[in-house]
């Protein structure tokens, strides 16, 4: 089926692109930045990999590094919405963006 042929309903908003990139999750309440791994990224959110639960509704900040000299890296403030356990042993991550720096 191609995207044109699916129900609106099933259709995003915003385009979501694969993105194979390390980061760090400041999550509230855990001392320690935790490493995660995105696997993609819109401007309304983002799917990571972790090795730890994160209830939904938990605050975090997702930071990660340009790979390029000079240029900033991303920095987003948002909420957990959902957290489910993943084939590797950890969990997938979907966190909504408030705030994208």
């Amino acid at each position: 089926m191609s995207f044109h042929d699916q129900r609106y309903s099933e259709k995003r908003d915003f385009i979501r692109m694969t993105v194979e990139a390390q980061g760090s999750l400041a999550v509230a309440g855990i001392p320690e930045p935790q490493p995660v791994q995105c696997q993609d990224l819109s401007s309304q959110g983002v799917q990571l990999a972790i090795a730890h639960e994160v209830p939904a509704g938990t605050r975090v900040v997702l930071s990660i590094p340009s790979p390029t000299p000079n240029l900033p890296g991303l920095e987003g403030h948002g909420e957990v919405v959902r957290c489910e356990p993943n084939s590797e042993g950890g969990f997938t991550l979907g966190v909504r963006f408030e705030q994208l720096a």
